[in-house]
């Protein structure tokens, strides 16, 4: 009897089940050797610790024996003499052995590619010298955001609701939880599931305080699929699941949902460089919150825009209002479900040290990347946001740039170079392109440009040409 999927696999088959529907599903005939290349790097990205050579099946849909009657029938159209390809010896290789030379060369004819692409041999071109693969286009997170505003423009006209499950709201308050830590990709996928599980509660007859709890989950998971949006650089759906999480918070009637949700936009805004848009978004969530740490970050993101629009003195009382606000209240959302929602002082301490280096002082923001990485190593491991870590360490080297400490700058660089490859958010390479340009000129600033532009040229395996946008907003 074979065995079941266990469930890493289970996930990784829904992972690749949904990408290969998808991807068919837009396509006006069948899939060329570029769609499924496309494929086997999504299922990839989501489902990292699984092999290429099994992200190639997947993508084609087979399971094993349908893979191996596969192969048989390729050796029989090209005229070589049939193998006694087994199962185990399939299975084996998919967990990380390497077949013979002979049957390597088969393999290659079968998925029309090559050792490298199936992961039985190394690349060892220079980073700089690879070509870049084509980005592949992330229509899960575009359909998702068009499917999120749809609903969300007739949940605004209606009162039909679901009741909230208790297991349904620890769900969604878990993945928003495990977002600070893990890859966003893969999470997209259980955030989406959530979803359709929330929306099609809401089409059942419910209790109104059934429904109003549902709206409030449904749109904390549209604000969530809004952040892997950003990470993905992929910024249009990212404004739309932010406007449908502010429509479902308003009719949840949750004032913090809809500050969050236009802190959101705010920091949407502040990548596309619409700073006026950026200041004028966190002003309005300012209407929904006033008090609490969610007010802290609104104001934070006002200080940030000001900052970049020059306008000194507006940043500098934005600031002290942020400092002012944490201390009137909490709010379930930022506080209690926290995860990806909170606005601990540490990530506050990282957006004054951003707001400081946009003012022209990088002293002030030495000493504010510094109490931000410090308060992160002080804190909770569950508090500990990677992403926004990280990103304090990268302003940091800026910093020190802009002060002509090299020297400071190498040593705040280490932990960024030490993040794995899908930890390397886009903003990074963003943000380190800067101090590239401003290390450029030192004579004694070759090995830190080096170090730079090698970090940068690994980003996402699937994001090679893209870059990612801030994690935690």
């Amino acid at each position: 009897m074979t065995p079941g999927p266990r469930g890493g696999d289970r996930a990784t088959l829904a992972y690749a089940t949904i990408i290969r529907n998808r991807t068919l599903a837009a396509l006006p005939g069948p899939p060329t050797a570029a769609d499924v290349q496309r494929m086997v790097d999504e299922i990839h990205a989501c489902a990292p610790q699984q092999t290429r050579f099994k992200c190639w099946r997947l993508a084609h849909g087979w399971t094993v024996e349908e893979a191996i009657e596969h192969f048989h029938a390729m050796c029989d159209r090209h005229g070589v003499k049939r193998r006694g390809l087994s199962e185990r010896s399939w299975r084996e290789w998919e967990a990380g052995a390497r077949p013979d030379r002979d049957y390597t060369d088969l393999l290659c004819r079968l998925f029309e590619t090559g050792p490298v692409q199936l992961g039985f041999a190394q690349d060892y071109t220079p980073e700089g010298l690879r070509a870049a693969a084509a980005p592949p286009v992330l229509d899960l997170i575009a359909a998702a955001a068009d499917e999120a505003g749809s609903h969300a423009e007739l949940a605004e006209a209606s009162e039909l609701g679901s009741g909230a499950l208790e297991r349904l709201r620890t769900q969604v308050i878990w993945v928003g939880k495990r977002y600070v830590s893990e890859a966003p990709l893969p999470l997209f996928v259980e955030m989406r599931e959530l979803q359709e599980r929330t929306r099609r509660a809401l089409e059942k007859r419910i209790h109104p305080g059934q429904a109003r709890e549902l709206y409030f989950l449904t749109g904390a998971l549209c604000g969530l699929m809004a952040n892997v949006s950003m990470d993905m650089d992929r910024r249009i759906p990212a404004d739309t699941l932010a406007r449908a999480a502010w429509t479902y918070g308003k009719v949840a009637g949750h004032a913090a949902l809809m500050g969050w949700a236009r802190g959101m936009q705010s920091s949407v805004a502040l990548w596309d460089r619409r700073h006026g848009d950026a200041a004028r978004y966190a002003e309005e969530g300012l209407t929904h919150l006033r008090t609490g740490s969610g007010a802290t970050r609104l104001h934070m993101l006002r200080a940030r825009a000001y900052a970049m629009q020059g306008r000194a003195a507006d940043a500098a009382e934005a600031l002290a209002r942020a400092a002012d606000a944490r201390a009137g209240g909490t709010d379930e959302l930022h506080d209690e479900i926290a995860g990806e929602f909170a606005f601990q002082p540490a990530k506050e301490r990282y957006y004054a040290a951003v707001t400081h280096l946009h003012l022209g002082d990088p002293a002030l923001a030495v000493s504010s990347a510094r109490e931000s990485l410090r308060l992160y190593a002080a804190g909770e491991p569950e508090n500990r946001s990677y992403g926004c870590e990280s990103m304090a360490s990268a302003h940091l080297v800026i910093a020190h740039l802009m002060e002509g400490d090299a020297e400071g700058a190498e040593e705040a660089m280490a932990p960024v170079l030490a993040l794995p490859p899908d930890r390397r958010i886009g903003s990074l390479g963003a943000t380190l392109r800067t101090g590239r340009a401003l290390v450029a000129a030192r004579p004694d600033g070759e090995r830190l440009a080096r170090r730079i532009e090698g970090f940068c040229a690994a980003g996402l395996p699937q994001q090679a040409r893209h870059a990612i946008s801030e994690r935690n907003r």
